[in-house]
């Protein structure tokens, strides 16, 4: 019984987490990655607390630490095309082609049906480099739009 109780709180104790983080991460960054940091341990399933310290490392444009993150979101889930985006933009970013054409391919495998992730895979296949800051000024937008 203890178990069972321990299985189902330590999922809703990172939610926690993650949610007090995305209140305080504009004046608190470092706390907020240390309250990130606990419920991904708290919750190892769970790919949710890294995709949210990668997105607070882009807007403080630290992009070593959100490719961090990202990498850590991807590990522990595969099939996320989110991570696979944003580490795509991030490699594009970097120059690196080859990488980011990797992963905006598997981006585009995992969500085929994104006009942003087809639009970073074709900047990247024309030769050009995906701007991370356009790209998640575009998510943005996109979101605004859906709310």
């Amino acid at each position: 019984a203890l178990a069972a109780v321990v299985s189902l709180a330590s999922p809703w104790f990172s939610q926690l987490q993650v949610q007090r983080a995305a209140r305080i991460w504009t004046y608190a960054p470092q706390k907020a990655y240390a309250r990130l940091a606990d419920a991904a341990r708290l919750n190892p399933l769970s790919d949710e607390a890294q995709l949210v310290a990668g997105s607070i490392a882009l807007r403080f444009d630290d992009l070593t630490r959100a490719d961090h993150e990202f990498s850590q979101a991807l590990g522990r889930t595969p099939g996320d095309a989110y991570a696979a985006l944003e580490l795509g933009a991030i490699a594009s970013t970097r120059g690196d082609h080859a990488e980011a054409l990797g992963l905006l391919e598997r981006a585009a495998q995992l969500n085929p049906r994104d006009p942003l992730t087809r639009q970073a895979l074709a900047l990247v296949r024309a030769g050009r480099r995906v701007s991370v800051e356009e790209l998640n000024r575009s998510i943005l937008l996109k979101a605004r739009q859906l709310a």
